[in-house]
């Protein structure tokens, strides 16, 4: 017994001399995992079309497992531009139904089903299945002509996709990361406010290998979305230049009364957020680094929006680019 007691120790200790030579050759990479990173695959403020950048849809990815949030218009190229196999994917994350959002999410699950890939789960507010529904109804021509191979057997669309609602106060696992939802103030308020059992729009924190990570979605200030913030290794946040969106409207109704474009302007204040705005909420959340996207400034505009900023948060930033990883 006693030799045999003698032989698993030394088994033991020659295992714990092979992992520490083997960590010690291969470096610091392999006793930890990188981080997970963050794709801005499509930057763009919606729902205009932009020639230089693509509407709003962001990749995080880590080493097993990535997660698509929202899937504007061209994720489906985007994930290919920036050199990322698309066929793994497994779970869409969408933030609130609006189209800049959404537009991708028919060309994702067409060339899926045709191609044969794995299924995907759709994880959304209320509404969400309602909406994928009827993608998957549209999808029904392609039961008769899109069998990949010669001889493969018919297939319903909708054995392809899976729907998962979820709402303010969500606590969930997503591919093993836990992730938590609050509503933000992106819809309108009042009396011309949806029903939130109807509709929602909401803000998500991951919990991914190495680092949290926040996304605002589209919202304006919001005490919910400081609470989930608080202490985030990252932000990932919408801004929007105030004053050029009513300068935009006010090109195209020159003739408004000036009553509509205050009106405007408090409207876009309550539901997007300014470079002030976002600055005060990383600020008082306590995040430690913000990601800019879903970006409504335009270029001869930045400089101002960055001294706005400038105002409110003093921690570093970064205005993605389509493509970008953080």
């Amino acid at each position: 017994m006693r030799g045999r007691e003698n032989r698993l120790r030394k088994d033991r200790l020659l295992r714990a001399a092979l992992l520490s030579a083997a960590l010690v050759i291969a470096g610091p990479a392999a006793a930890k995992a990188p981080p997970a990173r963050i794709v801005t695959l499509g930057t763009m403020a919606g729902p205009m079309a932009n020639p230089a950048r693509a509407q709003p849809a962001t990749l995080l990815q880590w080493p097993g497992g990535m997660v698509l949030v929202d899937a504007g218009d061209g994720a489906v190229e985007q994930m290919a531009r920036a050199g990322i196999n698309a066929v793994p994917l497994k779970s869409v994350v969408i933030t609130h139904i609006h189209a800049d959002h959404v537009g991708g999410l028919f060309a994702l699950l067409t060339r899926r089903y045709q191609l044969m890939d794995p299924p995907l789960t759709i994880y959304g507010p209320p509404g969400t299945r309602t909406m994928v529904d009827g993608l998957v109804a549209a999808m029904a021509p392609l039961r008769l002509t899109s069998p990949a191979l010669p001889g493969a057997p018919l297939r319903d669309p909708a054995d392809s996709v899976k729907v998962i609602e979820f709402a303010d106060g969500a606590d969930l696992m997503i591919e093993g990361v836990r992730v938590r939802a609050a509503a933000n103030t992106h819809y309108l308020s009042g009396s011309h406010a949806p029903d939130p059992a109807a509709a929602q729009s909401l803000s998500l924190r991951f919990e991914l290998p190495g680092r949290s990570v926040v996304l605002t979605g589209d919202t304006g200030p919001s005490e919910a979305l400081i609470e989930l913030a608080r202490g985030a290794d990252v932000l990932v946040s919408s801004i929007l230049d105030l004053d050029a969106a009513v300068a935009a409207i006010r090109a195209s109704r020159p003739d408004a009364p000036p009553a509509f474009f205050a009106a405007a302007r408090a409207h876009f204040a309550q539901h997007h957020l300014s470079p002030e705005a976002a600055g005060q909420l990383a600020q008082v959340a306590g995040v430690k680094r913000v990601v800019f996207t879903h970006i409504g400034i335009t270029p001869s505009r930045m400089k101002v929006a960055k001294a706005e900023l400038a105002r409110t948060w003093r921690g570093p930033a970064v205005f993605a680019r389509d493509l970008g990883a953080y």
